[in-house]
């Protein structure tokens, strides 16, 4: 028999297995999934994880949480995954009914999903549940060791000569320079309004900015970078890591749009590939927008490597 209830404080672990295990390009710890669930709280955001139980444990895991980066308050986004010998007995259906009355009963607008449109279950499953695919999503894979970078210092040379300079935080940091936080928070909330993406883009919050990305555990100050001309902030990018995995995942890079088509992003790119080869990280994940040409272009000359698409699903509640 299964149960669904609100998860217990010693089921993270099993729950993120569960999700890392569904998602394995996007690997989390139980401690950082109870972390981004507790800075959903902190910000007054709405939230639940669910799991389902059977006599051997945890067999499955849904929830849902709202987007500080394209926030509205009845919209959400959803996690949904059941372990892989728990498949086929209702599992992913039982959680879904929990999920479904709880959304509904905060009166939400709507939600979604991200699912692999050549996964073998999710399309259908959720397409008999009512969602609709839109917006598509390509999560990129660069293998680390193999990249060379002689083919591009050219562009480096000539992004020098224009007066770029590339930091790091950690640099920033021992330079102890003025209003670091509020500085990176206004570059991230410039850099990031025109980026696709399946809501509207919406301001994030000091708080957000602080909690999500200069307090996340796994954020990697030597790969976060920050491209510099005539003393202004012109973009940036940024690595991450799990304790999951070696691979390191890319936050946002983005550039100001008076800088745009200039290789300054290329060169941010670049930075962040010695960084991570600096950080003995085997690979670099990233993902895009189907219609961000730009990025996905340079991410394409780079040598990333593009996985099947990922399908943006939604409902609407009635």
């Amino acid at each position: 028999m299964t149960t669904v209830t609100p998860i217990a404080g010693h089921e993270w672990d099993a729950a993120a297995a569960i999700l890392t295990g569904a998602n394995p390009h996007e690997p989390l710890t139980g401690e950082e999934y109870r972390h981004q669930m507790r800075d959903q709280q902190d910000w007054g955001h709405g939230w639940a994880v669910l799991v389902a139980r059977d006599a051997a444990g945890v067999v499955g895991v849904a929830g849902y949480h709202q987007n500080p980066g394209a926030f509205h308050p009845h919209r959400y986004d959803l996690d949904l995954a059941v372990a892989p010998d728990a498949q086929g007995r209702g599992v992913g259906g039982a959680l879904w009914q929990a999920l479904h009355a709880d959304l509904r009963a905060r009166h939400a607008e709507s939600a979604r999903i991200l699912a692999r449109e050549d996964h073998p279950v999710a399309p259908g499953f959720l397409t008999r549940r009512g969602f609709t695919g839109s917006k598509r999503y390509f999560m990129s894979t660069l293998h680390v060791p193999d990249f060379d970078p002689a083919p591009y210092a050219a562009l480096e040379d000539r992004v020098q000569a224009r007066g770029v300079r590339i930091r790091s935080l950690t640099d920033l940091r021992a330079a102890g320079t003025p209003d670091l936080g509020g500085r990176l928070h206004a570059l991230m909330n410039d850099v990031r309004q025109d980026v696709p993406r399946a809501e509207p883009a919406t301001p994030l919050t000091r708080q957000v900015f602080e909690d999500a990305i200069l307090g996340e555990p796994g954020l990697l100050p030597d790969a976060y970078l920050i491209a510099e001309a005539d003393g202004q902030w012109i973009g940036q990018t940024v690595l991450f890591r799990s304790d999951a995995s070696p691979d390191l995942l890319t936050g946002l890079t983005g550039v100001t749009r008076p800088w745009r088509g200039q290789g300054v992003a290329t060169a941010l790119k670049l930075a962040a590939i010695r960084a991570a080869r600096t950080l003995g990280a085997p690979t670099i994940r990233t993902d895009n927008a189907s219609d961000n040409a730009p990025m996905l272009a340079i991410n394409d000359r780079l040598g990333f490597v593009r996985d099947p698409a990922s399908v943006s699903y939604v409902i609407r509640f009635g």
